[in-house]
């Protein structure tokens, strides 16, 4: 009996010291020989003046569908027709009401967000502004116009208890 115990224990450990021994190799292809595809965006204004604000990152998501949206690919466009093009954007309570020209640039966007994330400038201000109230719900509006300043303004629902708050900032 106890030479099957040993035998068995030897062939055990032998079995484990053959795998300790095994190695993978990858070989990583040559960085320089790979190309990237750059793609153009059509309305990288609206991008550019949109990531100059700290905004959330499901914000950014949508923002980039909007500004990447060809209006030309469907069949409602007509290219011989000098007339704007309002596509609604919606995702869960989120709303984008997007205005394109007949060559696909964005003209003017209006967004409606609802519980987002606040950017961290803002609500450690108003969390040190107003002690013992959280941040319950936050509501964002942003109004996009090709050549003008973009106007971001939120609205904040603070919770303490029973009682609640609402402060409005403007960007």
């Amino acid at each position: 009996m106890k030479t099957y115990v040993i035998g068995l224990l030897f062939l055990g450990f032998t079995n484990l010291m053959i795998a300790q021994n095994d190695l993978a190799l990858l070989a990583t292809p040559n960085p320089t020989n790979h190309s990237e595809t750059i793609k153009m965006v059509k309305n990288m204004d609206y991008l550019t003046t949109m990531n100059d604000f700290d905004i959330s990152k499901k914000v950014l998501k949508l923002q980039d569908l909007v500004a990447n949206y060809d209006i030309k690919a469907h069949n409602v466009y007509n290219s011989k027709s000098a007339t704007t093009y309002t596509v609604n954007f919606k995702e869960g309570k989120n709303n984008l009401l997007a205005v394109y020209d007949k060559n696909g640039t964005l003209l003017k966007c209006h967004e409606q967000y609802q519980n987002i994330k606040l950017p961290f400038v803002l609500s450690s201000e108003i969390i040190k502004a107003n002690p013992g109230y959280s941040l319950n719900e936050v509501y964002c509006n942003i109004q996009y116009n090709k050549d003008v300043d973009t106007e971001i303004k939120y609205r904040v629902v603070l919770k303490n208890g029973r009682k609640t708050k609402t402060v409005l900032l403007d960007l």
